[in-house]
C-alpha cells in the first residue's frame, strides 16, 4: 500500500475517487430527502382523507352511527387506516380496533402522532369532533420505512463499491503506468551503456505515452547528435594540438643542440597558436554558460572601426596588403565595445590568413540596413563557397579536410556567438572573389 501512496497516478485516483463519493453522497442524499418526504406526504393524506370522511360521518349520523361505522370498517382487512380509536372527553373507550390510548413516541406540534403497535411502526392524526370526541385514525407505515431503510442500505452500499472500484481502479491505473515506466527504462538500458542508437518502439496505447515516446526518441536522436560532434571535435582537436607540440618539442630540442635563434621563434609563433586556440575555446565557453555578461554601452561605431583599421593597417601593408575603410557618420550602437572589437579582430586576421594575395584590399566597413546595423570585413581570396557558409560558422569545422591550414575552427563561431549575444547574427555572402563576412546587430536606443 505504501508503494501505491508513492505514486501519483493512485493519488490522483483516490482523490478523484473522494470527489466522486462526495458528489454522490450529495445527490443520494437529495434523492433520499425528496423519497421520504414523499412517502410522509402520501401516508399523510391518506390518513386525512378517511379522517375527514369519518367526521363527515359524525355529523351525519351522530355518535352511534359513527361508532358503528368505525367497528364495521375497522373490522376489514383491507381498509386502508389500520388503526381507529374513538373516545369521548375522558378518554373512556367508545370503538375502534384500539382498547387502549397508544404510547406515543413523539408528537407533532400539528396533531399528528407516532408511536408503535404490535411491534409496527403507526402514524396517526388525532381530530377534535362534536361533543367532546377524539377521534384517532392511524396506519401501519411499516411499508414505507422499509422501502425508506432499504434505500439508506443501497446508498451505502453505493458509496461502498464505488469506493472499491475507485481504490481498484486507481491502483491497476497505477501499476498500468508503474509497469510503462518500467519498460521505458528496461528499453532504454542500452543507452545507459553507451549505446546512443537506441530507440524507443514499446507500442504502447495511449496518445500521451506515444507522446512520450517520440520526445524520448528525438532526445536521444540530438544526444547522439551531439555526442558524435563532441567525438569530432575531440578528433579535431587532438589533431590540431598534436602538431603544433610535434614542432613546438621538435624547435626546443633544436635549442638545446644550439641551433639558433629561428627554432626559439618558431616555438614561439607555435605557442601564440595554441593559446589563441585556447583562448576562442575559453571565450565561446563563457559566452554560452553566461558567465561572460553583456556591458551595453553606447558605441561609437565610427572610432571603433578607425582604431581596427590603426591597428590593422600596418599588418597589411607587411603582407602587401591593401586595408580599406568605409564608414560615414553611424549613429552610436548600444553593445559590448570590448566583444565587437574582438568579433572584428577575428575576422580581420581569417582575412589575413585566408585571403593573403598580395595587391589584394580588404575592406572594413559600417552601414545600416533595414532596421540594423551591419559591420562587415570583405576580402578578394578564394571565399567559400554558398553551401559551405552555415558549416564555416560551426565549431572546430575546418573546410580544408586535410587541416593543413593553421587555425582551430573557431574563429567564425566565435564571431557568431558575440552576434548573438549582441541579438544579432553573423551572416557571410559571396564577394565575387572572396567573402564577406557581415555581423547584423540590432540598433537600440
Amino acid at each position: 500500500m505504501r508503494t501505491l501512496l508513492r505514486l501519483a497516478g493512485f493519488r490522483a485516483a483516490l482523490a478523484y475517487t473522494a470527489l466522486l463519493l462526495v458528489a454522490m453522497a450529495l445527490v443520494l442524499g437529495l434523492l433520499y430527502g425528496r423519497l421520504a418526504e414523499s412517502t410522509r406526504m402520501a401516508q399523510d393524506n391518506l390518513i386525512w382523507r378517511e379522517a375527514a370522511a369519518l367526521s363527515l360521518t359524525h355529523q351525519r349520523d351522530g355518535v352511534r352511527g359513527l361508532a358503528q361505522t368505525i367497528d364495521t370498517v375497522g373490522a376489514q382487512d383491507s381498509y386502508r387506516a389500520s388503526y381507529l380509536r374513538l373516545s369521548d372527553g375522558l378518554g373512556s373507550f367508545i370503538a375502534g380496533n384500539l382498547k387502549e390510548f397508544p404510547k406515543v413516541n413523539t408528537t407533532d406540534a400539528d396533531g399528528w402522532l407516532n408511536f408503535t403497535e404490535g411491534g409496527a411502526p403507526v402514524r396517526a392524526r388525532l381530530l377534535q369532533l362534536d361533543n367532546n370526541l377524539v377521534l384517532l385514525v392511524g396506519q401501519d407505515i411499516a411499508d414505507g420505512e422499509n422501502l425508506l431503510a432499504a434505500f439508506r442500505q443501497a446508498f451505502v452500499l453505493a458509496l461502498i463499491a464505488m469506493l472499491l472500484v475507485g481504490l481498484g481502479g486507481g491502483a491497476f491505473l497505477a501499476r498500468r503506468g508503474l509497469k510503462q515506466v518500467e519498460a521505458i527504462g528496461a528499453a532504454l538500458k542500452p543507452v545507459m551503456e553507451g549505446d546512443l542508437s537506441t530507440r524507443l518502439n514499446l507500442r504502447r496505447d495511449g496518445a500521451e505515452w506515444q507522446a512520450l515516446e517520440a520526445q524520448i526518441n528525438a532526445m536521444l536522436a540530438q544526444l547522439e547528435t551531439l555526442m558524435g560532434a563532441t567525438r569530432q571535435v575531440s578528433d579535431n582537436l587532438a589533431h590540431d594540438l598534436r602538431a603544433p607540440l610535434t614542432r613546438l618539442r621538435a624547435r626546443l630540442e633544436g635549442l638545446l643542440a644550439d641551433t639558433g635563434e629561428a627554432a626559439l621563434a618558431g616555438a614561439l609563433e607555435d605557442v601564440d597558436g595554441l593559446l589563441k586556440s585556447f583562448n576562442a575555446l575559453l571565450a565561446l565557453s563563457r559566452l554560452d554558460s553566461g558567465v561572460t555578461t553583456l556591458n551595453a554601452e553606447a558605441v561609437d561605431v565610427a572610432a571603433l572601426l578607425a582604431d581596427m583599421h590603426d591597428l590593422f593597417a600596418p599588418i597589411f601593408d607587411d603582407n602587401d596588403m591593401t586595408l580599406g575603410l568605409a564608414c560615414a557618420d553611424a549613429p552610436r550602437l548600444s553593445g559590448d565595445a570590448a566583444l565587437l572589437a574582438q568579433a572584428l579582430v577575428n575576422l580581420l586576421e581569417n582575412a589575413l590568413t585566408h585571403a593573403a594575395i598580395k595587391g589584394s584590399v580588404v575592406t572594413l566597413a559600417a552601414h545600416e540596413d533595414n532596421g540594423c546595423f551591419v559591420l562587415s570585413v570583405a576580402d578578394g581570396g578564394a571565399g567559400i563557397a554558398p553551401d559551405q557558409h552555415e558549416r564555416a560558422m560551426a565549431r572546430f569545422v575546418q573546410l580544408d579536410e586535410s587541416r593543413s591550414q593553421s587555425g582551430s575552427g573557431l574563429g567564425l563561431s566565435l564571431v557568431a556567438a558575440i552576434c548573438a549575444h549582441h541579438g544579432g547574427a553573423l551572416v557571410l555572402r559571396d564577394n565575387a572573389p572572396g567573402l564577406k563576412a557581415e555581423l547584423h546587430l540590432p540598433i537600440k536606443s
